[in-house]
């Protein structure tokens, strides 16, 4: 462990230190899994680019800490729940061109 000819030098630091397995789910990771790069503290939180705030994660288990760490009071830049869309002003429409028997080539 530690070196593979695919993978980056930060993704084979963080298989041996986590020892081939998901920091979430915490199951082996197997060939042919598909593996991101976590912020443990999110950037946008004041976390770091170092090892100590870096884990490597499933893509699924991935998706599933960051809906946590959203949902999770206080975690996130807002609730998604909480976004409110304000309508529209009302828009009249009306046409742009006016059609015209003369022109459309009938005799």
């Amino acid at each position: 462990m530690g070196k593979h000819p695919e993978a980056s030098l930060k993704v084979a630091t963080l298989l041996k230190n986590q020892k081939g397995k998901c920091a979430h789910c915490e199951l082996f990771f197997k060939d042919g899994d598909i593996w991101e790069v976590d912020h443990v503290i999110p950037k946008s939180k004041g976390g770091r680019d170092d090892y100590k705030n870096l884990q490597l994660l499933h893509r699924h288990c991935h998706d599933t800490k960051t809906a946590n760490d959203e949902s999770a009071v206080g975690v996130g830049t807002h609730e998604r729940s909480q976004v409110i869309e304000e309508p529209d002003e009302v828009k009249v429409s009306r046409p742009v061109l006016k059609t015209s028997r003369s022109g459309d080539g009938a005799a």
